[in-house]
C-alpha cells in the first residue's frame, strides 16, 4: 500500500484514527505545559490577571487544537460522502487536496497569530529564554496554525462543490438533489461556532474579556459565511437564473392572450396565474425548512455561550461582594 493510500485509509476509513489523533494532541500539550514549568508558573509576573485566568488560557490551548483536529476527520468524511453522492469526480476531488492548501493556510495562521494575537512583550520574554512564556506563545501559535489549516482545507472542498455546481444538472421544480451543496458547509458552521463556544474556557476565572473574542470573532464570520455559501453559490445562481427566465416566459404568454372573455381564453388565463404563482413560489437556495431551522439554532451558540460567561462573572461578583 503505497503512502498516499495509507493517508486515504487513515483519514477517510479507519474508525480509531480521530480518537488517536486527538489524545496524541492533548498528551503533546500536557508534555508541553509541563515540561517548560507553565502549571507552576507566577501568572501575574507573565502579565495574566489571576491563576485562573492562566489555567483558562492553558485549557483553550488544549481544548480547541483538539476539536478542530477531531472535526476535520469528521468533516472531511463527510464530504466526502456527500460527494459520492453527486459525482465519482467530485469525491476525488475532494481528498487529493494540494500541499499548496496545507501550507497557505498554515502559514496565514502562523502570521496571523504574529500580527494580532501574540503580544510584543510575550516574544521579547521568549526571546529571552522564558521556559512558561514560551510554551504560551507556542500553544497560541498552534490554535491559530490549526484555524488557518482548517480553514484552507475546507475553503478548497467548498471550491470543489462550487466548481460541480456550474455543471450538476438541476431542476428547479424538484432540488432535493442539490440539498448537499448546502449541507456540506452546516458541518463546517457547526465547528466553528462550537469552537468559539470552547473559547469561553478563557472566563474560567469569572471575568468576561471581550478583547479575548476580537481576533477569533473577526476570523469566524467571514469564515462562516464563506464556507457555507461558497459551496451552493453557483447552484444559487443558475436557480435564480432559471427563475427569472420561467417568470420572463410566463409573463410573455400572459401578455399573448387575447382579451376576449371567452371560456377557452378564460381556462389558459387560469393556468398561467396558476404558473405563474407556482413559479413566484419557488426558492433559489438549496435550502429545506430543516436546514434552515438548523442554521438558525446553531448561530445561537455562541451569543448564548457569551452571556453565559457573563451570567457566571456577575453572579460571582455578586456572591463574592455579599
Amino acid at each position: 500500500m503505497s503512502s498516499t493510500s495509507r493517508l486515504h485509509s487513515l483519514v477517510y476509513d479507519s474508525p480509531y484514527s480521530v480518537v488517536l489523533c486527538c489524545l496524541a494532541y492533548l498528551l503533546f500539550s500536557l508534555l508541553l505545559f509541563g515540561v517548560s514549568g507553565l502549571h507552576k508558573a507566577d501568572a501575574i509576573a507573565m502579565g495574566f490577571d489571576s491563576g485562573e485566568h492562566l489555567l483558562g488560557m492553558i485549557l483553550l490551548m488544549s481544548l480547541l487544537p483538539t476539536w478542530l483536529i477531531g472535526c476535520m476527520f469528521i468533516t472531511q468524511r463527510n464530504s466526502f460522502k456527500t460527494a459520492q453522492m453527486l459525482d465519482a469526480g467530485l469525491a476525488q476531488s475532494v481528498t487529493d487536496i494540494p500541499a499548496a492548501y496545507f501550507w497557505s493556510g498554515v502559514l496565514g495562521g502562523l502570521l496571523y497569530a504574529l500580527a494580532f494575537n501574540v503580544p510584543i512583550t510575550q516574544i521579547e520574554l521568549v526571546l529571552a529564554g522564558n521556559g512558561p512564556m514560551l510554551a504560551i506563545f507556542a500553544g497560541q501559535i498552534l490554535v491559530w496554525v490549526f484555524v488557518g489549516w482548517m480553514l484552507a482545507v475546507r475553503l478548497y472542498v467548498g471550491n470543489q462543490f462550487y466548481r460541480f455546481g456550474e455543471r450538476v444538472p438541476i431542476n428547479i421544480f424538484e432540488q432535493s438533489r442539490l440539498e448537499p451543496f448546502a449541507r456540506v458547509g452546516l458541518l463546517d458552521l457547526v465547528i466553528i461556532l462550537g469552537g468559539i463556544a470552547i473559547s469561553t474556557v478563557q472566563s474560567i476565572d469569572a471575568h468576561f474579556r471581550i478583547q479575548n473574542y476580537l481576533t477569533a470573532f473577526v476570523v469566524a464570520v467571514p469564515a462562516c459565511i464563506a464556507l457555507v455559501m461558497r459551496p451552493m453559490w453557483t447552484v444559487h445562481t443558475r436557480l435564480r437564473e432559471r427563475k427569472k427566465a420561467l417568470q420572463a416566459e410566463v409573463r410573455s404568454q400572459l401578455r399573448a392572450l387575447p382579451e376576449a372573455a371567452d371560456v377557452e381564453a378564460m381556462t389558459a388565463l387560469e393556468r398561467l396565474l396558476q404558473r405563474r404563482d407556482r413559479i413566484n413560489a419557488l426558492h433559489t437556495w438549496p435550502l429545506d425548512i430543516s436546514i434552515w431551522s438548523r442554521l438558525f439554532f446553531y448561530g445561537l451558540i455562541p451569543p448564548l455561550a457569551w452571556v453565559a460567561a457573563a451570567m457566571v462573572e456577575v453572579a460571582v461578583e455578586r456572591l463574592l461582594g455579599g
